[in-house]
């Protein structure tokens, strides 16, 4: 009777320890949300140029983190909360508060590097001009 209350003990305590961490608190989880957040976002923006035929800006605000895509002169807002953070490389060293992404029709993209970056995780994002890619490296 004592062993099994002992191991129901040591069991509580362990379930106790899990769900107060739990995975919605996970470090990865979250950092793999805001990273998703800003790929869709490029995506969505990059989708929206070739189906219109049309130009569309990505601006990118990294006090605020805020990724707003402007299409016809129509702001759409999407804010990546959360402890994530976006930051924008300058080349010269540094980071820059804002950066602009333009996607225009025939697939083409122009815009800064990007980092997402939460305490160990980190992924880089680049656009190439000449093939319109998108580009995900994780470090």
């Amino acid at each position: 009777m004592l062993e099994i209350m002992v191991v129901l003990v040591i069991a509580g305590l362990l379930m106790g320890m899990a769900l107060e961490r739990g995975p919605m608190k996970s470090d990865a989880l979250t950092f793999a949300t805001a990273r998703s957040r800003v790929l869709d976002s490029l995506y969505e923006a990059q989708m929206l140029s070739e189906t219109t035929g049309e130009t569309v800006i990505l601006e990118v605000n990294t006090p605020t983190s805020q990724i707003v895509t402007v299409h016809d002169h129509v702001p759409q807002v999407r804010r990546i909360s959360g402890p994530a953070r976006i930051l924008l490389p300058k080349p010269g060293g540094g980071f820059s508060p804002r950066g602009d992404y333009r996607f225009t029709a025939d697939g083409g993209v122009s815009g800064p590097s990007l980092v997402v970056t939460l305490g160990k995780h980190l992924c880089l994002i680049r656009v190439s001009p000449v093939t319109g890619r998108i580009e995900a490296v994780e470090g």
